[in-house]
């Protein structure tokens, strides 16, 4: 084994991570991934105690953060989390791995809310450290989001983005969230429609699936209402107002918008007659029923007449105006 080749180096390690300093020119065995306290734990494998002060992070981010105006979603459940490891110690391990950037420190690849839990009580958080390149990683982070299934929409959404974004291929994100082309594209259009500050302003809706989130996105693309506009609506909201609670407030207000913006109801200037105007045509509507029937009858057989005269008469008006 790689460990057996510099039983030196390896207790001096062990040594070190008893004390909390790292040794400085003795390290683990090359094989190894930088990080002499990291690669030595690495190589011990099993479920080990980490202080929370050497756990870094790392890669996409999976959950949309905690903003002032979201908070009220996520208080409860990290309280929840919280009174649960404190009565009953930490269940279930966060995986890191040795950092490839600060010797004696870990990446976490997933288990934020679990290290952020035991950060809060003071104690250790239970880990499994694996020495895992950046595919692997992704993958591992991506399995187990998919097993625990408590994602929202919406984070998968900027999830997926955020995988993008630090140059890993479609085919790789795909297979970190165990989704389809299709299903990456609807959600590489919702965050690209839906900007971030307006996504966060929104939070991550864990209530939410894909239609509310598509009709938002539509209803930007389409120009039926702007950004600003859901933001500042957004901004008036109560704080404690949780995100499944805005996400609809911004529909809401879509749907307030529509119904006034649509055409006024058609004018009755006589019994049977409607005049309908809108934006791109006007129409006449007589029934040929009731009491408008004859007058149906004797405009059908006098209208090229009717119109002609009133043509003529918005002729002489006009250049009256004119002069």
């Amino acid at each position: 084994m790689a460990l057996d080749k510099n039983k030196a180096g390896i207790m001096a390690a062990i040594s070190a991570a008893q004390v909390g300093k790292a040794p400085v020119k003795e390290r683990a065995h090359r094989s190894l991934p930088r990080g002499t306290v990291g690669s030595v734990r690495a190589g011990l494998g099993g479920i080990q105690d980490i202080d929370t002060d050497q756990i870094i992070g790392w890669g996409p981010k999976d959950r949309l953060e905690l903003t002032a105006v979201n908070s009220a979603d996520g208080s409860e459940d990290s309280h929840s989390l919280i009174e649960s490891i404190r009565a009953s110690g930490q269940q279930v391990p966060v995986l890191l791995r040795p950092s490839e950037v600060i010797d004696g420190k870990f990446d976490v690849i997933y288990g934020r809310r679990r290290i952020l839990a035991c950060r809060e009580l003071n104690i250790p958080v239970k880990a499994l450290i694996r020495t895992l390149d950046d595919r692997e990683a992704l993958l591992a982070k991506g399995l187990e989001n998919s097993s625990r299934i408590d994602l929202s929409f919406y984070e998968r959404a900027r999830f997926a983005t955020s995988i993008l974004a630090q140059g890993h291929t479609r085919d790789a994100t795909m297979q970190a969230l165990s989704i389809s082309k299709n299903s990456l594209s609807q959600l590489e259009r919702i965050t690209r429609l839906i900007p971030e500050e307006l996504g966060n302003h929104i939070g991550a809706a864990p209530n939410a699936g894909r239609p509310k989130w598509m009709a938002l996105a539509s209803a930007l693309e389409d120009g039926r209402i702007s950004v600003d506009a859901l933001v500042e609506h957004l901004s008036s909201l109560p704080k404690d107002t949780s995100s499944d609670m805005r996400l609809e407030s911004a529909l809401e207000l879509l749907t307030r918008r529509g119904t006034k913006e649509r055409p006024p109801a058609p004018q009755e200037p006589l019994p049977g007659v409607a005049i309908k105007s809108g934006k791109s045509s006007i129409s006449l509507t007589v029934k040929r029923s009731g009491e408008s029937k004859a007058f149906a009858d004797w405009l059908d057989q006098n209208l090229e007449h009717v119109l002609k005269e009133s043509f003529r008469t918005f002729t002489n008006q006009s250049d009256k105006g004119a002069s």
